[in-house]
């Protein structure tokens, strides 16, 4: 969302203002916002009193946030491609905001009308009853440090893809060449010395090219985390994360910058399920089935995870971790006991922060 200065709105003449309730009463208004427009729902006293829609812009909103200036105005929108620039805007302007991950708004079933209107006054009414659950908002610096580790797996992800690429063409060639175990510099080896029609050996250049480009981008992005991860804002909590058996500093960095603020999981198992590392479950009377985990949240938070887990039981420094990995590997295979192992690394990594932060304030307090 373009950040746009807020100007002055005109009405036109002899069109009566909008209602609005007196000075200090609640105000529950939600936003629906598309590409090219955002439809308004307002509700107060019990019901709806106005809806409207705008153009999409920081300026349209901040009239109609202008007009309820003195009511106890309470905003919410769904999370979308559009970022927390909105969010950002309202809290600079004293204005309580929620934003609420669409996922987590329940549809009816068989729903046969989908609608912004409807979905706005949908929104609303949930708002106004307390039955939506907002998500976390990051500042706006922490987002944007965040996007670094971001860009750092997307760039692992085009290297790794245009590897398999390369493999492919090489294989519908008839060229085989080492097993994926042998690593790709064994494979670069074997490749260079292939003698290759020139089609092919320009498709295969393309290829290596863009591998090349995505390595080169994902070793300057690792740099810039290594950077933040020695800075003096997050070296003494990246030091502490670290000092856990299988987190490293840059698994230590990018979870401190995705997770934000660790209060927010006040208990133990809240971290593993954010993370989608709890089963699922159904009971009823007797009957209790627990099956695969809920895999909500973030995905590549838990895949992170998941790689610290394999990390962790291979090292062995932590004889916890892996004498769990031990015993239930046997019974459950080796997938399902690393998604245990990784659950449990959770509320390790979890109460190493908080020990941390706990450790730190008396500190703070001193200094100040």
């Amino acid at each position: 969302m373009e950040k746009i200065g807020v100007v002055a709105s005109k009405r036109q003449e002899g069109l009566s203002p909008p209602k609005r309730p007196s000075d200090g009463t609640p105000v529950w208004m939600a936003i629906d916002i598309s590409r090219s427009k955002a439809v308004y729902c307002l509700r107060w006293d019990g019901s709806e009193q106005r809806r409207l829609s705008t153009p999409l812009g920081i300026e349209h909103v901040a009239a109609v946030v202008e007009h309820y200036r003195g009511c106890a105005l309470h905003v919410a929108y769904e999370a979308c491609g559009f970022g927390y620039e909105l969010a950002w805007w309202l809290q600079g302007h004293g204005v309580v905001v929620s934003v609420i991950a669409p996922s987590r708004v329940e549809r009816a079933p068989g729903l046969q009308v989908k609608t912004d209107r409807v979905d706005v006054g949908k929104l609303a009414r949930k708002l106004e009853k307390g039955d939506l659950k907002a998500i976390y908002i990051p500042s706006r610096p922490v987002h944007e440090q965040r996007q670094i580790g971001r860009t750092y797996a997307q760039s692992l992800k085009e290297r790794k893809r245009a590897q398999v690429r390369i493999r492919s063409l090489m294989q519908e060639q008839g060229r085989l060449g080492p097993l994926p175990a042998a690593g790709w510099r064994g494979y670069s080896a074997w490749l260079d010395g292939q003698d290759l029609p020139e089609p092919i050996r320009l498709c295969v250049q393309a290829h290596q090219q863009l591998r090349a480009a995505a390595d080169d981008q994902a070793k300057r992005m690792n740099a810039e985390l290594y950077k933040l991860a020695r800075s003096a804002e997050y070296r003494p909590l990246v030091s502490a994360l670290s000092a856990q058996s299988g987190v490293g500093w840059q698994s230590a960095i990018r979870l401190i910058l995705e997770l934000g603020d660790i209060g927010r999981f006040p208990t133990t198992d809240a971290l593993p399920h954010y993370l989608g590392l709890t089963p699922s479950q159904y009971s009823s009377g007797e009957l209790d089935h627990r099956g695969h985990i809920l895999k909500c949240g973030p995905g590549f938070l838990r895949a992170l995870l998941l790689q610290c887990a394999w990390s962790a039981v291979r090292q062995g420094h932590d004889t916890e971790l892996q004498a769990r990995f031990a015993t239930l590997a046997p019974r459950i295979g080796r997938k399902r006991a690393i998604i245990a192992v990784a659950r449990k690394l959770a509320i390790k990594v979890r109460g190493r922060w908080r020990s941390h932060l706990l450790a730190s304030e008396p500190a703070a307090a001193v200094a100040v």
